[in-house]
């Protein structure tokens, strides 16, 4: 009786992770771990089917602000990029767009997971590099205008008082207007800059 517990338990939870991702699903090296089948028919229960993750490379528009797409217009997340310069020592904007959008360091990770933050600095949402004073990259999953999307943000130093600021988001909706999504985040990440 025990043992029916304990796996019953276990099977409500795998069923209801699948579940918790906010609509989307999870993908580890383009494969969906977040996706379920039932396990007596080999059917499909959250998901069409599909568990393969086609990611193309981004094409690169210009030098300074732009916004770039993925060129398999059919793949789901898509990745944009948007790119400018920012008249601020790249350490204070490392600081302003940490605190802006919530990036956790390793450290941080670590207290908040505790035992769990391993697993959780493995997945592709979570990114975090820094060589103080030259360069920073951080990437979470974060709302912005009402949508949960990945947020990757690179900080590179160009001069003393002057940092190129590279901003890549992965939508999963097509209902969302990619150009001024990321000009919206663009305006954030300026405000924040306080440029």
């Amino acid at each position: 009786m025990k043992t029916k517990n304990i796996l019953s338990t276990i099977l409500l939870t795998l069923a209801t992770t699948g579940c918790a991702t906010e609509g989307g699903h999870t993908y580890v090296g383009g494969k969906c771990i977040s996706c379920w089948n039932n396990p007596l028919t080999k059917e499909p229960i959250n998901h069409d089917g599909k568990d393969n993750l086609q990611v193309a490379e981004p094409e690169t528009i210009g030098n300074q602000t732009s916004t770039s797409a993925q060129k398999d217009k059919d793949a789901y997340p898509r990745q944009y990029i948007v790119r400018f310069d920012a008249p601020v020592d790249v350490d204070v904007a490392y600081i302003k767009l940490k605190k802006e959008f919530s990036y956790q360091s390793e450290q941080e990770i670590r207290q908040e997971w505790g035992s769990m933050a391993g697993a959780k600095m493995q997945t592709f949402a979570y990114a975090y590099d820094a060589t103080p004073n030259v360069y920073y990259r951080m990437r979470a999953n974060r709302k912005h205008r009402g949508i949960f999307v990945i947020i990757d943000s690179q900080i590179e130093k160009k001069s003393a008082s002057s940092s190129k600021i590279t901003i890549t988001y992965w939508l999963n909706k097509n209902s969302v207007n990619p150009t001024p999504y990321g000009e919206s985040l663009t305006k954030r990440a300026k405000h924040a800059l306080s440029i």
